[in-house]
């Protein structure tokens, strides 16, 4: 991906008693590299309306995917603000840095996407009430030689909140409901202009949201028979469908996941070959070492984060044998606090936190 030109955006917020309990922050919200969640695709379910002390019955859905899975992973780490999410075999980059979520471009196996002017996905904190507008312009490719573009707005908005009810008999007492709009037009062989609605139910406690409804509409113009113009528009609806993010699945239910003080926790595969590993000490205040061992030769390098995801310090790439190994990491400059320390392990990613303390 080539570098993104960063643009101004407009954020309207408005705050009120209620969002000063109940938001979306970066500590608890924020996209997590070497997070996995698992949704379940069901059935279309209308968001309803919006305001406030609403309740939303989703108890019975229909499945249509059980197991559809996505994954956050940094894919360059000379980058380490840049964020891919991969799922149903589609890339999703974003750029999230300065409490700010921004999409910069997707690819697949026949398009590729930059964003010339990135599209705003988010901003923290984020309550009911809060508005983010922000336009985007992307070029591309289709089949590797088909010119793309596409050009647009988002619109995103915490629009409502409430009790949610979802399967398994699980209620979700405060919920805010997201909404997104996001409407675009896309230039190739032929021009479509779309329109794209998301609604995600977040819940305390939960980093991803617990329910999404997504529907596309095709936008056309209706000309008049006798060629004077434009005389009405003639919205069709071309997709839809919603997904269930069951809670005990999700990696970052951060208000119940341990905190492990001397032992990775690791992704399937990863674990396999990073044996052993210890964090001594933790908590750290000068000097942090990773013993660990390596059932195969691989390229290893380790980058540490704050708790809002930005990267703080990375070691070099280094092609370390089998066997047991050392890394330090000179934390003495590092405030008070909980970091995440991120095990680059090939093409894997393992996660661990540690906690400095002065």
């Amino acid at each position: 991906m080539k570098k993104i030109h960063l643009v101004l955006f407009t954020l309207l917020a408005i705050t009120n008693s209620f969002a000063q309990n109940h938001k979306l922050t970066t500590d608890r919200n924020a996209y997590r590299a070497a997070d996995q969640i698992i949704k379940q695709q069901v059935e279309f379910k209308d968001p309803g309306n919006s305001g406030k002390n609403l309740t939303w019955d989703f108890r019975i859905v229909q499945p249509i995917n059980e197991e559809y899975t996505l994954d956050y992973f940094i894919p360059d780490s000379t980058d380490m603000a840049r964020l891919c999410g991969i799922e149903h075999n589609t890339r999703y980059y974003y750029r999230q840095q300065n409490d700010s979520l921004q999409a910069v471009g997707y690819e697949n196996s026949t398009t590729y996407m930059q964003y010339v002017i990135p599209e705003m996905r988010m901003h923290f904190p984020f309550a009911y009430g809060d508005t983010l507008f922000s336009n985007f312009e992307g070029i591309g490719q289709y089949s590797h030689f088909l010119e793309l573009f596409v050009k647009g707005y988002t619109r995103v908005q915490v629009d409502a909140e409430g009790k949610l009810l979802l399967p398994q008999s699980e209620t979700v007492k405060k919920a805010l409901r997201v909404h997104t709009l996001r409407h675009y037009t896309e230039t190739g062989k032929d021009s479509v202009e779309m329109t794209l609605d998301i609604y995600s139910w977040y819940a305390s406690g939960i980093r991803y949201p617990v329910f999404e409804s997504m529907k596309t509409t095709l936008n056309r113009k209706l000309f008049s028979p006798q060629g004077e113009g434009v005389e009405g528009l003639v919205d069709t609806t071309v997709f839809s469908t919603s997904f269930y993010y069951p809670p005990e699945k999700q990696t970052s239910q951060i208000e119940t996941e341990p905190i492990p003080t001397d032992s990775l926790l690791a992704n399937q595969g990863a674990s396999s070959v990073f044996t052993e590993a210890q964090l001594m000490p933790n908590p750290v205040v000068d000097y942090l070492y990773i013993n660990y061992k390596l059932t195969r030769p691989a390229k290893v390098w380790f980058t540490l984060h704050n708790n809002i995801g930005v990267a703080q310090c990375s070691t070099s790439h280094e092609n370390m044998s089998d066997g047991y190994n050392t890394t330090t990491i000179n934390m003495s400059a590092f405030m008070t606090g909980t970091y995440m320390l991120y095990v680059h392990l090939d093409d894997m990613i393992m996660m661990q936190r540690v906690i400095v303390k002065k």
